[in-house]
Order: C-alpha cells, then sequence, then structure tokens
C-alpha cells in the first residue's frame, strides 16, 4: 500500500461494487477503510458469484473490497446505531451508496452526521443523482452508467443487440473517480477545516465517459457510431485478424506514420498506390484499404505479427485475453498487476505515488472479521461487546 492517505480513516456502509470500490482505492492509498455490513448475511456482492467461482476468493467481492477492515452491526437498531456514530465522531470520511429510504431510516443523511463530526467528508454514490424523477432510483452499472448514457446504443450495429460489457466499468470508473473528489475534499479541509459533501452516479460517470460524442452531439458534429470491421471510416484504426484466428488492433492515426506501417507489413506498393496517398484518399477509401489490409494480417500467424510490430512507429496492440494479461511483462514490471497475499493476482487501482508499484496488498476482510478489534479500538468494553453479540447488534 501507499501511504498518501496514513492516518485517514474511512467509515463504509456501502454494497456491491461502486462506492466499495472508492473506499478500496482509499485503502489502496494508506487509508484505515473499515466497511460496516449488515449483521444479517452482510454485504450482497459476498454472495454474488460467477459460474464457477466457487472457491474461497470471489471475484465480485474482491474487485471492490480489498484491504478493508468488515465490522458487522444491525443498524436497524438503537445500538448498532450509537457504535456507528461513535466511530463517525472520530472518522474522517464517511461513504454510502444506500438509497436515500434506507440513508433516512437508518440515520445517516448528511444531517444525522454532520451533527457528530463537522468536518466529515461525506462521500455518497447513487444511481441517477441526487435530483429529478429518478433520484430515489437504484441503479447498476450496465443500465445505468452504460446504457442510459448513450455507449450501448454507440456499439450497436443494426439489427443487433447492443454489446454487453466485459466488466463493472462504470462502478470501477465511479470508484476511482469518487476516490479523488474525496482525496481534493481532504484537501480543502485541511485548509480551512471545512467538511464537505461528495457526489457521484453511476449516470454521471457514463455522461463523462459519453462526454465527446455528447459534445459533438450537441454542436450538430458527426458522432462515432458502430460499424463493422469491413465498412469502418477507419482503415488504420481497426483490428485485424491474423492467420491463426487471433486479432490485432492498429491505431495508425499519424500521416506521418504511413511509410513505415506499409514498410512493416511489407507492401510497399501502397505507397504508390493513388487511392491511399495520403490521410484524406485513405479515408475516402477505407474500405477498399481495409480488404487490402484484410488479406495482409490473414498471410501471418499472431505471434509473428507481435514480432514484426514491435518496432512499428505508430502504435498498435495485440487482442489479449486475461491469462495473457496476467503473464504481460510489461504490465507486470510497472505494477500494473500484483499479486494479493500470494492468494491471486489482480489489475491495481490506476494511480502511482514516489515512482513505486502499490507494494503489498491484502485480501478483502472475513465477514465481520474485525467487529471485536474496531470496537475495541472505540472504547466498547468486553462485557459490552459481550451484550452487543447477544442481542444481535454484532456477530
Amino acid at each position: 500500500m501507499y501511504d498518501v492517505m496514513t492516518g485517514i480513516r474511512v467509515i463504509e456502509v456501502a454494497e456491491h461494487t461502486f462506492v466499495p470500490a472508492a473506499g478500496m482505492v482509499l485503502a489502496d492509498w494508506g487509508a484505515d477503510v473499515i466497511k460496516v455490513e449488515r449483521a444479517q448475511g452482510g454485504d450482497a456482492a459476498r454472495h454474488m458469484k460467477l459460474p464457477g467461482a466457487d472457491g474461497e476468493i470471489n471475484p465480485f467481492f474482491e474487485a471492490a473490497n480489498r484491504g478493508k477492515r468488515s465490522i458487522a452491526l444491525d443498524l436497524t437498531q438503537a445500538a448498532g446505531r450509537e457504535q456507528l456514530y461513535r466511530l463517525i465522531a472520530g472518522a474522517d470520511v464517511f461513504m454510502t451508496n444506500l438509497r436515500a429510504d434506507a440513508r433516512r431510516k437508518l440515520g445517516i443523511e448528511t444531517g444525522d452526521l454532520f451533527g457528530l463530526n463537522p468536518r466529515l467528508i461525506y462521500a455518497r454514490g447513487t444511481g441517477y443523482g441526487t435530483q429529478g424523477q429518478l433520484a430515489d432510483d437504484g441503479g447498476f452499472d450496465y443500465p445505468s452508467a452504460w446504457c442510459r448514457a448513450g455507449a450501448a446504443n454507440a456499439q450497436t450495429l443494426p439489427g443487433e443487440a447492443p454489446p454487453r460489457q466485459p466488466g463493472s466499468i462504470g462502478d470501477l470508473t465511479g470508484g476511482v473517480t469518487l476516490a479523488g473528489a474525496v482525496a481534493a475534499a481532504l484537501l480543502r479541509r485541511e485548509r480551512t477545516g471545512q467538511g464537505a459533501v461528495v457526489d457521484n452516479a453511476l449516470y454521471m460517470v457514463g455522461t463523462y465517459l459519453m462526454s465527446q460524442s455528447l459534445l459533438a452531439t450537441s454542436i450538430g458534429a458527426p458522432t462515432f457510431t458502430a460499424q463493422a470491421q469491413t465498412d469502418s471510416d477507419f482503415a488504420l484504426a481497426n483490428n485485424y485478424r491474423t492467420r491463426d484466428g487471433r486479432w490485432l488492433s492498429l491505431c495508425v492515426l499519424m500521416d506521418k506514420w504511413w511509410p513505415d506501417f506499409v514498410a512493416h507489413i511489407e507492401c510497399p506498393h501502397l505507397l504508390e498506390d493513388p487511392r491511399f496517398a495520403d490521410s484524406r484518399a485513405r479515408h475516402t477509401h477505407a474500405r477498399a484499404l481495409i480488404a487490402v489490409l484484410n488479406e495482409v494480417f490473414a498471410r501471418r500467424d499472431y505471434a509473428d505479427w507481435c514480432s514484426r510490430l514491435a518496432t512499428l512507429e505508430g502504435v498498435w496492440a495485440p487482442v489479449q485475453n486475461p491469462a495473457e494479461v496476467l503473464a504481460d511483462g510489461q504490465a507486470l514490471e510497472n505494477g500494473f498487476i500484483s499479486s494479493v497475499a500470494g492468494r491471486y493476482m489482480t489489475g491495481v487501482s490506476p494511480a502511482q505515488f514516489d515512482e513505486r508499484p502499490v507494494g503489498d496488498l491484502r485480501v478483502g476482510p472475513g465477514f465481520g472479521q474485525h467487529t471485536d478489534e474496531v470496537l475495541r479500538e472505540i472504547g466498547i468494553s468486553e462485557h459490552e461487546l459481550a451484550a452487543l453479540r447477544e442481542t444481535g447488534v454484532t456477530r
């Protein structure tokens, strides 16, 4: 972990991935993140598993909860809220993604908590924002961030269904951006002593990710639309299939890269073809160039092309699968992929400090693993702990 958040205590009352991912990022940066889970069952993400992922490690839970401490409290009981309030009084940050009706019921709205700690940074994640018709509605990543904001539409070919996401893009992007906003609010508090309310929403994350298309539409400019591989307007920003059925992604956008690209694919005659004389001509005749390149890339296997393109002036990438990413020297040498306590490998949160990788990481906590430890830290006696367990306030 890093040390940039050492001494910062975060109390998290959040479930699934969006806001818990923000807590995980803060934990990676050195904060003490205490995850408050329902006394009956815990975070719902604990019970969502990928088909076949029946081992001890649950990817759904781990991906947003690494490095935290977990306590189990029944916040529907006054005694449970009392312990939470004692934690809040000494905390720096409170994070939640519970819906408004649940926040009111549990007494964790801004007015409830600023009365206990006016210097608090109150971070709130919602599906659709705090205003408007959908303010009290729940949200999930794919429908709320991806579909409503236009990304799914932009990827949909005519007559086909919208494609699915490869992962929790809205949740994880929302989490890391919320963590950054919390850091900014903490900086202001250090200078002014002023607490803050920090809001983020899945729909807001989606509109940000689609901001180029939204901007273009607002001024009447053309926007990106899904196109078949053979029907793209951008032959040199396209994907190409190799002889053995693998794919490569080209992004040779600069006109000055064209001669070097032609040399690497060993097609010098393309330099003399008037259809491809400059970037405008290549755009006009994009489909013809795609047809040529489809034939060229189909002549060699994936590994051969990866070796040949290694010295290309332009940008390209192999279309890798997860196993290849985990073994990719570029990701490993830079610390983008890391082992977590020797238990599994994962992508780390996207920031580095002091020119070094994040270092040692801890797995996600067991359900209620740190309840007694954390409550002792706020002065709860052994007798009181036993009474809280007896009444079901903790477990």
